[in-house]
């Protein structure tokens, strides 16, 4: 963490989003992505960003629950659904008719990498799991996304994010309103983030692209195992440093979250917020200097004394308005900036001019908003692909990958596997 800007200047610059210089890294990496919901759609979509064929399999009864989730476009499709699914491909099937099976079964041999996200065992008894499919493609990485992991004696239980979250100690670092009892006490805040489900997502990422090193070098896959569960506890990386060194839980108010009068959000005259985040002793003397309280320089980290600053503080930054203290002080010397909506992060011009927000046209001529690919490989560029797919809209192309032509995909709709 820096807020030092000559760290920044010791890099040179990145080339722009329009410069491409070659293919995307993932090029030609075949990928069949059979997850629900956020955790493996964020993984598969991070996958097709850096250019990887990704074919989603969806159930034939309405497909992702994400595609249906509010608030929705003038399209009819769900924001989740354009944001997560971009550049993907979609097919339905049903596993549980052995036709369908097949199908994903033949897809999987002719694919790279299989993503899923069923409770251990349940792509076993499908005869999709592990072992079935590496019998017939070595060279196959598979990589399961659940909350707790393949083994333990939480491993067969369901759970979403706030669990995860709440087990991990990571729930119990956050304080907000009251639990519904009346008491008016503190409790656990519910994040609006879905930290469980994203750093899965990222894990599966990671997992994804190590194996794929370890299967060039040795031509063979593996089975890698992703929990939610532990996503989130490889990042509480200072509280768990603090509890492993102290015995002790980390208190929810530490340096980074609230003790520290020069660290936090500050309310402004039209009801809006500032981030003040002047940790580094020059950082705060230059707000201070600006705003006129010099006398609050020397009690930056005098712990007695916080209550006092931050009162202090709170009085200036209620003086004027969000866009007057920015003016101010943003573009001075001293880590202070606004605390956007994302509505309004889309049209800030740093976001703009990285190209990290992107407008794209939907079918009926309306624009929907988007944050672009991360990270930048300016040798090999990430880019958020075409607009998400309909339901089961690439089955009759993706299926002639594995042989099968146009009367047998009519035979299989007949049927009722795909």
């Amino acid at each position: 963490m820096t807020g030092d800007p000559a760290d920044q200047l010791a890099s040179p610059p990145l080339p722009s989003p329009a410069e491409p210089t070659a293919d995307p890294p993932l090029r030609g990496v075949r990928v069949l992505d059979l997850t629900r919901m956020l955790p493996g759609g964020y993984a598969s979509m991070l996958l097709a960003d850096l250019g990887a064929d990704v074919v989603k399999v969806e159930d034939r009864q309405g497909g992702d629950p994400t595609r249906y989730l509010p608030p929705l476009a003038t399209t009819g499709q769900s924001g989740g659904h354009l944001a997560l699914d971009r550049g993907k491909r979609s097919i339905t099937a049903d596993l549980k008719h052995p036709d369908g099976r097949a199908l994903v079964a033949d897809l999987a041999v002719d694919s790279d990498v299989v993503l899923e996200s069923f409770r251990p065992g349940v792509l076993d008894r499908l005869g999709l799991g592990w072992a079935a499919l590496s019998a017939r493609n070595p060279r196959l990485v598979l990589v399961s996304i659940t909350a707790y992991g393949q083994q333990g004696p939480y491993s067969g239980r369901p759970a979403h994010d706030l669990n995860v979250q709440a087990l991990s100690g990571a729930l119990a670092l956050g304080r907000g309103p009251g639990p519904g009892d009346g008491s008016g006490e503190a409790g656990p805040a519910t994040p609006y983030l879905q930290v469980g489900d994203l750093s899965a997502g990222l894990q599966a990422v990671v997992a994804t692209l190590a194996a794929l090193r370890v299967r060039d070098a040795t031509g063979a896959g593996q089975h890698c195992d992703v929990a939610m569960l532990d996503g989130v506890a490889s990042l509480l990386t200072l509280a768990a440093g603090a509890a492993g060194v102290s015995g002790e839980a980390p208190s929810p108010v530490e340096h980074l979250t609230g003790a520290l009068a020069c660290y936090g959000t500050y309310r402004c005259a039209d009801g809006r917020y500032l981030a003040v985040g002047a940790l580094e002793p020059k950082f705060f003397a230059r707000i201070c200097a600006l705003i006129g309280r010099e006398d609050l320089i020397d009690l930056q980290y005098v712990p007695d004394r916080q209550g006092e600053v931050r009162a202090a503080l709170a009085a200036v930054f209620l003086g004027d308005t969000r866009e007057g203290w920015t003016r101010l002080l943003a573009a001075e010397d001293t880590c202070v900036t606004p605390v956007l909506d994302v509505s309004e992060f889309f049209a800030d011009e740093q976001a703009r001019a990285r190209g990290l927000v992107e407008d794209v046209a939907l079918a009926d001529g309306s624009t929907f908003t988007r944050v672009g690919a991360v990270p930048r490989l300016p040798g090999s560029p990430a880019a958020a692909g075409p607009q998400a797919p309909g339901l089961g809209a690439d089955l009759e192309a993706v299926a002639e990958r594995v042989g099968l032509g146009a009367a047998e995909v009519r035979r299989l709709r007949d049927a009722g596997a795909v």
